[in-house]
């Protein structure tokens, strides 16, 4: 796929200037938009019992903000943050100059709802971005939601919409699931996903979605939330590792999104300790658990990382740097989140201009499969 007539960064901050921006990660809202794609059953369904795809002490209550969005991101006809392609395009591709940006629907994760519904949302919702979203305007790309209980299906829909368009890029896939992410069971969307050369992601859901969010159950404030990220990412990693994903498949790539990278290094360091002592128990393995961190995965910049001391960034990132992840960090606005980063706030100034380049573009364009102007 070539980004044709992209837009470069659009600030006078210098270092910036001419740069192609790819943001990896925004949340589109589609409550009460997905009934016309639905089966007649399941729109009924929803109607009567609704998608119960989140606490129910969630309708007691209005939080401060909903769905964690930004308050100016309301639209102007008062729909919710990230309902408006338009007021989206507005706020976010033509503020920054951005010129892809893939859409990660998150709010219809794997909840209480029966499996069939799961596997009807995820079609409404691809049929709903494929309608609504990519014709209002060529930067937005998406991803291909399935139901991740129901393999079968979801190879189904991914061939689907890889028939459909192009710019369906990746498959996305919940990180709270009844077994390890590397188990058997899923490995039938790995091989489609592999043979169709369409990565797959992992974005982090909300951990108090009727799911053990961390290991000790799950978390009473947003402040727990936001930190036991890594509490996430680093079993799916180990799972997916150790369970031979990469030696069957091994040109699957694998994003994780809004699942940090501060702690990539320090694991790999666990992981390949624990595999020179251990190994015996794991001779399937083909490489080094290392190996397979910097050749199969792909991370985003979000949550954005605040040190004690602003210095301290720039060695953090060095550190990954030289472990080999330099081709692998790709930027993540967030939009419409109150946390979100602006491409110039989640990629530092005093980065050099060819790890910007990496950063804002050319890493998301090797994941997604774009092709760029030399100078992107």
């Amino acid at each position: 796929m070539r980004l044709e007539g992209a837009p470069t960064a659009s600030t006078d901050l210098p270092g910036f200037d001419g740069l192609t921006i790819i943001d990896c990660d925004v949340h589109n809202d589609t409550a009460g938009r997905l009934a016309p794609y639905l089966p007649a059953r399941w729109a009924r369904h929803l109607e009567l019992v609704g998608s119960r795809a989140v606490s129910t002490e969630a309708p007691l209550r209005k939080p401060a903000r909903p769905n964690a969005a930004r308050l100016d991101a309301v639209t102007p006809a008062g729909g919710p943050p990230g309902s408006s392609p338009e007021f989206a395009r507005e706020q976010l591709l033509d503020e920054y100059g951005i010129a892809a940006a893939v859409l990660n629907n998150i709010l219809l994760g794997a909840g209480n709802v029966p499996l069939q519904l799961e596997v009807e949302l995820a079609r409404a919702l691809n049929d709903y971005n494929n309608d609504i979203w990519l014709a209002d305007d060529p930067r937005w790309l998406s991803s291909i939601k399935v139901a991740v209980g129901d393999p079968a299906s979801a190879v189904a829909e991914i061939v689907r919409c890889q028939g459909e368009s192009e710019r369906f890029v990746q498959v996305l896939l919940d990180t709270h699931t009844e077994r390890p992410l590397g188990n058997s069971f899923y490995w039938p969307i790995y091989e489609a996903a592999a043979e169709l050369d369409v990565p797959v992601s992992f974005h982090v859901t909300a951990l108090a979605k009727n799911r053990l969010g961390t290991g000790v159950g799950p978390p009473t404030f947003y402040y727990e939330n936001r930190t036991a990220i890594p509490a996430v990412a680093q079993p799916l990693v180990a799972s997916l590792v150790f369970e031979g994903v990469f030696d069957r498949w091994p040109t699957l790539k694998i994003g994780l999104i809004e699942l940090g990278w501060t702690w990539v290094v320090p694991l790999l360091w666990r992981l390949d300790a624990a595999w020179g002592v251990l190994g015996e128990e794991a001779r399937h393995l083909e490489r080094a658990p290392s190996d397979y961190l910097r050749d199969n995965f792909w991370y985003s910049t979000q949550p954005g990382v605040t040190t004690e001391r602003p210095k301290q960034f720039y060695e953090v990132y060095a550190q990954f740097e030289r472990a080999g992840f330099g081709d692998r960090l790709m930027f993540s606005s967030d939009y419409p989140h109150w946390d979100m980063d602006s491409p110039f706030e989640g990629t530092p100034p005093r980065l050099s201009r060819e790890t910007k380049r990496k950063i804002l573009a050319a890493n998301a364009a090797a994941f997604y499969g774009i092709d760029l102007e030399p100078d992107g």
